[in-house]
């Protein structure tokens, strides 16, 4: 609350003085990424608190989703969008969709879910990133070239790594930070999530039906394949 009152009167400051746009903007930035690591400390501390073995994670949330009846759909796109906050892994919540909804509905609302968490995970790099990735263009000229690649290639670059199951948000972060445009890059991830969508539900929905494992894993070499397939045609 107090870190919020300070950007308030910081901006009340601002418009009554000559004190600079740039000072306060590097201000607010400063602020927030503050209260937005002891949020994520608070998470971390409240995870291990609760001595549950990551791979019971999955289970513990369709439960705990599960509790809100007809509102569950609404509560598990609304976490998978706020994820990106506290760097939850987006794997564990995706499986846990297969065991609320079900594989059919699981793919629906996973492709809601992580469409929008790719939103948040882009504003997130593209707001506290970029500055970053400016002034590291300046010392480094790897990061520099490398970043005026995936400015050439941004379509591409994206669609590769999210069929190669990249980290789901860093890829998000990453593009934001750099010259990635929101269209290439929510268009890519539009595409490219597909066949880890459907992976994941079917894995999800292993514990009713154990066949759909075998789904998961033709999935996945599929996914694969398209990446191979979509670099070669690119570098021809």
């Amino acid at each position: 609350m107090t870190l919020m009152l300070q950007i308030v009167v910081v901006s009340l400051v601002c418009s009554n003085t000559d004190f600079g746009i740039n000072e306060y903007i590097y201000f607010q930035k400063k602020y927030l990424a503050i209260l937005w690591i002891l949020i994520l400390l608070l998470v971390v501390l409240k995870l291990v608190s609760t001595q549950v073995p990551i791979t019971e994670y999955p289970q513990v949330i369709a439960e705990f989703v599960s509790r809100f009846g007809l509102w569950a759909p609404i509560i598990f796109i609304l976490l998978f969008a706020i994820r990106p906050f506290v760097f939850f892994p987006a794997t564990i919540l995706s499986l846990s969709a297969g065991l609320i909804f079900g594989t059919a509905k699981a793919v629906v609302i996973l492709f809601i879910a992580e469409n929008l968490s790719a939103f948040v995970s882009y504003s997130l790099g593209k707001y506290f990133g970029k500055d970053i990735i400016t002034k590291l263009d300046k010392d480094n000229k790897v990061m520099k070239s490398f970043e005026a690649y995936l400015q050439d290639n941004d379509f591409i670059s994206i669609l590769s790594l999210r069929l190669i199951f990249a980290p789901f948000d860093l890829v998000g972060y990453m593009a934001g930070a750099t010259s990635i445009t929101y269209r290439s890059f929510a268009l890519a991830t539009f595409l490219g999530i597909i066949p880890g969508l459907l992976m994941s539900a079917f894995l999800g929905g292993s514990i009713a039906n154990p066949y759909y494992i075998g789904v998961a894993v033709v999935l996945f070499i599929v996914a694969i394949v398209i990446s191979k397939i979509v670099k070669k045609r690119h570098e021809k």
